[in-house]
């Protein structure tokens, strides 16, 4: 691979983007989970979360979604195309799943 020289402002740059990454997670603004789907048995763990859709693969979690969402509008936009928003999966679904299947971690 070729050695690119990176300038001293490129780095200084990033540094100082670390150190807001840093500062924004030290003031803990954005802990609570944003997921809507709160009966979920991975709301609030979002590493456990994130770990499940990046292995199975099926889709995006909803924390992610509004991120991803805006992104793919404007590039439909570009392709003179239209997006349109897939409903959530009821909570029903995760109170049958507490009654037939409880998670025996105890949480």
């Amino acid at each position: 691979m070729e050695n690119i020289e990176i300038s001293l402002e490129k780095k200084e740059n990033y540094v100082e983007m670390v150190k807001e990454c840093r500062a924004m997670i030290k003031s803990g603004k954005y802990t609570q989970c944003p997921c809507p789907k709160k009966k979920c048995e991975w709301h609030g763990k979002c590493f456990e979360c994130v770990l499940l859709h990046r292995v199975n693969q099926d889709h995006v979690p909803c924390c992610l979604q509004p991120m991803l969402r805006n992104k793919i509008k404007e590039l439909a936009k570009v392709a003179e195309m239209i997006t349109e928003p897939k409903p959530l999966t009821p909570g029903e679904y995760w109170d049958y799943v507490n009654e037939v299947c409880p998670n025996d971690d105890g949480e």
